[in-house]
Parts: structure tokens; sequence; C-alpha cells
């Protein structure tokens, strides 16, 4: 496992954008970190420590107070720069009072924060447009589960999975004897398996009405830290539509809360059925029953490393080759950052 370091500069998400709305305060840990997410009245978002710096009270169980976020206990508010505001009684505020603030970004229907020292960088957040742009749909979800994110990372870089874990959904014919196809470029890995007439899937089956043999294409891509965007479709055996082009993608974000613990944003979006409510359903009730799924096998995994005795290493095999390279790249930039910090302290 990678231990509880995280890569720090970098953007993560913290939450989806639905979530803030009638001033509700998003009580969460990242990194290890309990942090306060609210959106003032002007529209904009803000991160900033849980803690108030008065009496460590929690600002998120207080309320939003104009743009500022103000503390339940004694009623003291702070801004999204962190910097105090006001002190009930109009008392002075202290010099240096405030609470640690984080850069926030919102885009792609998600809130995106940056954790590291280093001025944070836009164009470090990966493109997840398809969840809001014209001409696709989204629909999203959200769970907590008890496992390391690399764990889940290794999950969805490779779906062999699928026909033992997914018999309902997303399971079907070709992936077990389908070799993974994986390529390195920089810190960003690619993968894919194309499958020709082979038998369906109960999603396609539920979705797109393809109930004979398919083609059906699986491709994924990882950019660090936790970041995954998946091409899935599939189409009738041997039918003019090229292969690749998506039926769905599956946008993925596994943010750390603690070294055995992450926060997990999906959306599953798609460019066609963008008004039809029994579409959204189907990959609402199908992808939440999936990856519900998921989460109970990789808590076991995670109970089960936790015991071993002999700390033991995790066996690979060909199929499992993305996940590793992911884990190489995770673990190479980490070693750079931590030598980053260590050469900075001395």
């Amino acid at each position: 496992m990678a231990g509880s370091y995280y890569l720090r500069n970098h953007w993560y998400i913290v939450a989806h954008d639905y979530e803030l709305t009638d001033g509700k305060i998003v009580a969460r840990t990242i990194c290890d970190m309990p942090v306060a997410i609210f959106r003032g009245e002007d529209g904009k978002v803000g991160m900033v420590d849980d803690r108030c710096p008065h009496r460590y009270a929690p600002l998120s169980s207080g309320e939003v107070n104009g743009n500022d976020i103000q503390c339940g206990y004694h009623g003291i508010r702070f801004g999204r720069d962190g910097a105090c505001k006001h002190i009930p009684g109009n008392l002075p505020v202290p010099k240096g009072f405030g609470t640690r603030h984080f850069p926030v970004e919102e885009r792609h229907g998600f809130i995106w924060a940056w954790l590291g020292e280093k001025a944070a960088d836009l164009a470090m957040i990966p493109d997840f447009s398809e969840n809001k742009k014209e001409g696709w749909k989204g629909v999203p979800g959200y769970l907590n589960i008890a496992c390391n994110y690399q764990l889940m990372v290794d999950n969805i870089l490779d779906l062999t999975h699928v026909v033992f874990v997914h018999k309902t959904t997303l399971a079907g014919g070709g992936v077990t004897d389908t070799p993974l196809e994986v390529k390195v470029e920089g810190d960003r890995v690619t993968a894919q398996r194309m499958m020709h007439n082979v038998d369906t899937a109960n999603i396609y089956r539920a979705a797109r009405g393809l109930n004979g043999k398919i083609d059906r294409w699986q491709m994924f891509e990882f950019l660090p830290p936790m970041f995954v965007r998946i091409n899935l479709g599939a189409k009738e055996a041997g039918a003019d539509t090229p292969m690749g082009e998506p039926v769905h993608r599956v946008l993925n974000c596994f943010t750390p809360e603690s070294e055995n613990r992450l926060h997990y944003f999906w959306t599953t979006a798609r460019p066609w059925g963008l008004d039809d409510p029994k579409v959204d359903e189907i990959y609402r009730t199908m992808i939440d029953l999936a990856f519900d799924e998921d989460k109970r096998i990789v808590e076991r995994q995670q109970r089960l490393i936790d015991v071993d005795p002999a700390n033991a290493h995790l066996a690979s095999f060909p199929f499992d080759r993305a996940g590793q390279e992911a884990r190489r790249i995770l673990r190479r930039l980490m070693n750079e950052e931590q030598g980053a910090v260590k050469q900075a302290a001395e």
C-alpha cells in the first residue's frame, strides 16, 4: 500500500456540485484532513479546515452567512480565504487569527480542491467535461468505501472481475478471453480490450436493446493521483459502427479519506437518450448495484490485508498490468514529492 502519504500538489474531487445547495455545508475528511466545503451567496465555493481556531468546534456544524462560514459555537465568521471576518461583539480580530483554506475550482459538475503548497495549476484538472457538456447526459453517484484507494484503482483499471462480481449487470462474453493491451506514456496509463462476436451484457440489453451477439470494447485512461476515464461500448456483431465509439463513459475519482478509506465520486455519461428518464434510471440502478458489489469485495480485501501476519505482497497477472503501472507512477511521484519536501526543509 502507499502508506499514509498522499500526493499534495494535485487536484482532488471533494464533492459533487449538487451537494452544495440551500446553504448546506459538506463536512469531509480529505487525505486525513477534516474540511468544510460551502457555497457563498455569490455562488462561489470555498473549502477550509473544519476546525474553528477559537475552540476547535467544527465549522461544518455552523452555517453559511453571506459569503462566509460561521461557526455554530460562538458565531465567529471566516471567509473563503480563511481569514476571520467577524467576532461577535465586534471584537478586534487578533493578528493572524484565521483558519487554513484551500484553492477550489468548480468544473464539470465537480468541486476540485488543491492540497499542495505549490501554486494551484488548473491545467492539471482532468477533462471530465462529458458530465456537463452539451450533447451528453451524466448520471452521478458517490460511495464511501473502507479500503485504500489503490485497491479501487486496481479494480477499475481491469474489468476481468465483471464476469464474476457483476453477473446481473456488466458481465458478458469475451472479457476473460481477451488480453488487456496496456501502454504507458509519462504519467498516463491507457489500456483496452476489443472483443468481437461475444455474448451481450445485461446493461446493453436493457439500455440499448442488444440481445444477440455483440462487438464490445473497454478503453481505460489513468491519470494521477486517482482519476480513471473509461470508454465503454457495444454494437451488434459486425455492424458498421466504429469500435471505440462510446455508448457511455464512466468518469471515476478515488479521493483518499484516510489510508484505508476513500470517497468514490463517479458519473456515467452518455451521448444519446439525453431526455429519457428511463435510461437515466437504468444506468442509475445498474451502476449503483455494480459499484455496491465492488465496495463489498474491496472492503473484504482490505480487512484480510490488514490482518495478514506475513504482510505479503499482492500477486499480479497480465490483466493486472494497468493497475501495476498506475501504482509505479504513484510511487515515483510520491518519492519525488517527498524528496522535494525534505530538500526544502534542509
